[in-house]
């Protein structure tokens, strides 16, 4: 397969006007300037990495609004009206208004999201039940597992109040993502780091050696904005957390809070940042990308050779995006669902608006 068009190429997002890509076994096999005389003619896109959403809770569509004006403890903490909810919905509800998100997500230029699951098989299965013939990617993590559950998902997910079911040393993790919640309250992220984990989520409430250990170690931090400013927990320091090298993705958190839209996101990250510590177009759009893929060890995330061909494409004569001055921040301020005309996933296109 041959793609003619216009793309943002390798880990700088470098434009290249006319250019084709070659996508071979799922994978984008070479990169270059110029159209090909035989191939698909992409002319009229823009071609991007898919976004990722790196954390999401998409069990909660069923409640949208339903926490409106609550804080964290209220709203998600251990007590919180989310898990009176999940008492009363009927199963059906559940997977249906799961299967929106996700179609959703889909539909706005996702190609991957990374799912805190709770309620232990019964809620990975529901998942992935959900799901099934939504040909979007899923990192599950689950919690309240039994060690021979594991197998079933990609890693926990957990609260800090579940430390005690991560595995007690590295070779009983396997190959298998530890994330935790931290930091939507002081100290929560001390704690955490003391566990050694793949991820963070949140790192909102922190210190300067709190910064300093995670980038030491390695740790990769999900931050969620828009949920943290809905729950009244403060603002996360992306600035501080870019400047000491931290790999930093972000997420849109529980769809019971936030729409699962990335393009809504990053231009929330990017316009608060306005407020003190402005924060480059780019390092934001890289958040949804690359260093997600990292922090997820997926082999996506960049339009590279030997990278997985999840690639979106935009309009590019689309009336809100035209007459730009800054392709990157123009994509993350306007960019809307329906600017998302066509979606691959491992080389073959999953959705597309405009059919060829």
């Amino acid at each position: 397969m041959i793609v003619n068009c216009s793309f943002l190429v390798r880990e700088n997002f470098e434009f290249i006007e006319e250019g084709h890509l070659i996508i071979e076994n799922g994978v984008i096999a070479d990169i270059g300037d110029g159209f090909l005389s035989e191939g698909i003619n992409a002319e009229e896109y823009i071609v991007m990495p898919g976004l990722i959403n790196a954390h999401t809770h998409i069990g909660d569509s069923f409640a949208k609004e339903a926490s409106l004006g609550l804080n964290a403890s209220e709203a998600v903490g251990k007590n919180g009206i989310k898990w009176g909810l999940y008492k009363g919905v009927n199963e059906q509800v559940l997977l249906n208004s799961m299967r929106d998100s996700a179609r959703y997500m889909l539909n706005s230029g996702i190609t991957t999201f990374a799912d805190f699951r709770e309620f232990g098989v019964d809620g990975i299965n529901q998942l992935k039940i959900a799901i099934d013939g939504v040909p979007i990617k899923a990192i599950i993590l689950g919690r309240d597992l039994d060690t021979v559950d594991m197998d079933i998902c990609d890693g926990l997910g957990l609260n800090l109040y579940q430390l005690d079911q991560i595995p007690g040393d590295f070779k009983g993790r396997g190959n298998k993502i530890i994330a935790i919640h931290a930091g939507e309250a002081e100290g929560e992220v001390k704690i955490a780091l003391k566990h050694n984990p793949d991820i963070i989520v949140h790192f909102t409430n922190c210190t300067e050696e709190d910064i300093k250990i995670a980038a030491d170690k390695g740790i990769s931090v999900i931050v969620c904005p828009r949920s943290n400013v809905s729950l009244g927990v403060g603002f996360p320091p992306v600035k501080k957390l870019l400047g000491k090298g931290v790999n930093l993705a972000i997420g849109t958190d529980n769809v019971m809070i936030n729409s699962p839209d990335m393009f809504r996101e990053m231009e929330f990250l990017l316009k608060f940042s306005f407020l003190g510590d402005e924060i480059e177009a780019k390092e934001i759009l890289k958040m949804a990308t690359i260093n997600a893929a990292k922090a997820l060890r997926l082999n996506s995330g960049i339009i590279e050779r030997d990278k997985a061909a999840d690639l979106i494409f935009i309009d590019k004569n689309a009336s809100n995006l035209r007459y730009n001055k800054n392709l990157i921040a123009t994509i993350i301020n306007r960019c809307q669902p329906e600017n998302i005309r066509k979606v691959m996933v491992d080389g073959k296109f999953v959705m597309d608006k405009d059919i060829w």
